[in-house]
């Protein structure tokens, strides 16, 4: 199913203030940032499982100070690893971790207010991950990872958001792609204990970040149970079971009975 890509601030669904242990989640993702749950070895260098692999060398590249200014002006890096530890991706839905499924269940709450989401007539799937940005050193580190999205073609009911659990002061941008005007794009400032969401397929890049202390969010994808568990491997959406990439979990609408 494909619509036509437009972009709007209407697109985008927030929820600040959401009561929960923002702190918790920050100290704790950066403290196991680099765990072998989280990381993996590329040719000496921790890189995270979640990315693909052109985010990957986007991470490694900028790991070993490269200047990567064009690259990230065209959004395409060479990823060239001689060595690099098998891995899997992971859930933090599934972390056990209170502050975590606190992000669930808000989520869910927000998530199928939302009647496009219900338009789709059945339960849905999360993956998540979570990112942590530290200011670069000496012009080594990544701050932000660069324009990028998660599926290439929209879909009316596929989903991309994040939870901010330390973010101030950053702004996220969002845009359908690199021949839209700059005048056009959609600017979000982003808050501590703020949920944001939005159908995927746009581009979206944070801001460098330039705080001591590093910038923490949690990350998701959502879509319908009949994509991801699809076997027809379809040109637009090649979504199947595949535990190396997704280790999603049932996000049924659990509030169904407020309503």
């Amino acid at each position: 199913m494909k619509t036509e890509v437009t972009l709007k601030s209407s697109d985008f669904f927030i929820q600040k203030n959401c009561g929960i242990d923002y702190e918790f989640i920050t100290n704790w993702c950066i403290e196991n940032e680099n765990h072998p749950f989280f990381a993996h070895d590329e040719d000496g260098i921790a890189t995270p499982n979640q990315f693909s692999n052109n985010l990957r060398a986007y991470v490694r590249a900028s790991k070993e100070g490269a200047d990567l200014s064009k690259e990230e002006e065209a959004h395409q890096f060479d990823l060239d690893t001689k060595n690099a530890e098998f891995y899997k991706t992971y859930n933090p839905f599934t972390f056990g971790l209170r502050p975590f499924a606190d992000i669930y269940w808000n989520l869910n709450r927000m998530f199928y207010q939302n009647p496009q989401v219900r338009e789709a007539g059945e339960s849905y799937y999360i993956h998540g991950w979570f990112n942590v940005y530290t200011k670069r050193e000496n012009d080594k580190g990544y701050d932000h990872i660069p324009f990028h999205k998660h599926i290439e073609v929209l879909h009316p009911h596929i989903y991309h958001g994040f939870y901010c659990a330390n973010v101030e002061p950053s702004t996220t941008t969002y845009r359908i792609g690199p021949e839209q005007p700059e005048s056009e794009w959609v600017v979000h400032q982003d808050y501590d204990d703020m949920l944001i969401y939005s159908a995927s397929g746009f581009e979206h890049a944070s801001s460098p970040w330039m705080e001591d202390k590093p910038r923490v969010t949690v990350a998701f994808d959502i879509f319908p149970e009949s994509i991801y568990f699809s076997e027809q491997k379809h040109i637009d959406f090649p979504w199947r079971l595949d535990g190396e990439l997704y280790q999603a979990i049932p996000f049924p609408d659990l509030w169904m009975n407020e309503r």
